[in-house]
């Protein structure tokens, strides 16, 4: 696939080391030892289903479509976003959460969550709540982490996001969670502005097709690479600078803050995305979400 990035037009011509996932760095890693050899099996394939759609990815499946340009790859077909059916169960966010959201105006909150796989430090929780208080937006945080799911059972939860951010909910002016949220249901929401994330794939397509724009934070995977392409195509930001979240270099709240404010104020990002994306794939929305 990295071979395929200088045919897009949108898409720099060369990815940076420092976007590859550090395990395809270590050649004594499992990924590193595997990831050629089971990559070339993909051409034995008559064809690959992706979780993405044509208004999010255009180009990418155009590029697929060309036989010449793609070395004899198949063709790749997009069957995204995959929805969640309401047989599928799972729970639901909970009806406070929801009721909060609607009491504000719109496009006026700001929606963070990284990912319920992402480690971040307990220094670096606290920052990122700073910077959501520092930022003047009402806030929506999830906060899912291994260190407070696992390492922190017995710390107070106020303890963790601290004191402050506490006070801001007391206030009204911020909702703050620590179990399972509905993460296409708040999206799609008229009061979500921005979705400051770590660019996994799911939240990515999911946040794409409701318009919303995304300020990221990779942490892991294959996430720098989706934040520079999301980025390179005007949907999104990618916090390059930030390096890997996985590596705990710790952001201060006052920058994070700051990101947050200048892209809650510049609404250019978000008309593109709902003109490119949102609206004309949800007119070729079949059953469940998917798409062709």
């Amino acid at each position: 696939m990295f071979s395929l990035v200088s045919s897009f037009p949108s898409i720099p011509s060369l990815i940076p080391k420092t976007s590859i996932p550090p395990p395809l760095l270590d050649s004594n890693s499992y990924f590193a030892k595997n990831f050629p050899d089971n990559s070339k099996s993909i051409k034995r394939f008559d064809g690959v289903l992706i979780n993405s759609f044509e208004g999010l990815e255009k180009e990418c499946f155009e590029i697929f479509a060309a036989a010449e340009l793609t070395d004899g790859l198949p063709p790749a077909f997009p069957l995204g976003p995959f929805l969640p059916l309401p047989f599928e169960g799972g729970g639901s966010s909970p009806s406070s959460l929801m009721e909060w959201l609607d009491d504000q105006k719109e496009s006026s909150v700001v929606f963070a969550c990284f990912g319920s796989r992402s480690s971040i430090s307990k220094k670096q929780i606290r920052e990122l709540g700073n910077g959501l208080i520092l930022s003047g937006y009402k806030f929506l945080w999830v906060v899912r982490t291994k260190v407070f799911d696992k390492e922190e059972k017995g710390v107070d939860f106020d303890e963790i996001v601290g004191h402050q951010v506490m006070n801001e909910v007391k206030n009204n002016k911020a909702f703050v969670v620590k179990e399972w949220v509905d993460q296409w249901r708040i999206p799609s929401h008229k009061a979500v502005g921005l979705f400051p994330c770590h660019f996994g794939w799911n939240s990515v397509v999911e946040t794409s097709w409701h318009g919303i724009p995304i300020l990221g934070w990779p942490h892991g995977g294959d996430q720098m690479i989706a934040g520079e392409v999301m980025e390179a195509a005007g949907w999104g930001i990618c916090m390059k600078k930030w390096g890997w979240g996985m590596n705990n270099h710790l952001v201060k709240g006052v920058e994070i803050g700051y990101k947050i404010k200048e892209v809650m104020e510049n609404k250019q990002s978000e008309t593109k995305l709902k003109e490119s994306v949102m609206w004309p794939s949800k007119q070729q929305r079949l059953v469940g979400g998917a798409m062709m």
